[in-house]
């Protein structure tokens, strides 16, 4: 102990205080009253529990089945799996003209990005900026519709002008 320095020392001494302190609180006897307090909020909770369940019905649940599928249906204001960009593209896409087309230009260039196939026995489905469609879905952009699906390509059809574009997949 003579080697020790004054820092040890204290460290120590503070860890000896700090047992005593834990076998006094460990070793002194605890009151009873903890026995008579756990049977009053058994009760309690039981009462609570036979209230709550007195107010469930099966209506209930079928009112909660119907408002989980009511809010599923619902149109999301964000879809939640497309990315930002496909995202940014679809909502400008999806914004009505705010002045009508001058005589003489063009209609404004729609683009397309066929991402992937997905072909379940006789359904074949496409992912189109990245939303998935099958064969004879209307477009997210108003006007389109998607007519044929193939691995290599999809073709889709403008309702107004009766115009098809060929969109080829892109790796």
């Amino acid at each position: 102990m003579a080697n020790l320095a004054t820092r040890q020392k204290i460290i120590l001494g503070v860890m000896g205080i700090a047992v005593l302190y834990a076998a006094v609180d460990f070793l002194t006897p605890k009151k009873k009253n903890m026995g008579v307090d756990v049977k009053q909020k058994t009760e309690e909770l039981n009462t609570f529990v036979t209230t709550l369940s007195a107010g469930m019905s099966k209506d209930a649940a079928k009112s909660l089945g119907s408002l989980i599928f009511a809010r599923a249906e619902k149109e999301w204001a964000k879809d939640p799996f497309l990315d930002e960009k496909s995202l940014k593209a679809w909502i400008k896409a999806k914004e009505p003209l705010k002045e009508p087309p001058k005589r003489g230009t063009s209609a404004p260039k729609i683009a397309f990005s066929y991402a992937g196939y997905i072909e379940l026995g006789r359904k074949r489905m496409a992912i189109i900026n990245g939303i998935e469609y099958r064969e004879g879905d209307a477009l997210d952009i108003k006007g389109y519709v998607l007519k044929s699906v193939s691995p290599a390509k999809v073709v889709i059809v403008n309702l107004a002008t009766r115009a098809m574009f060929t969109v080829p997949l892109e790796e």
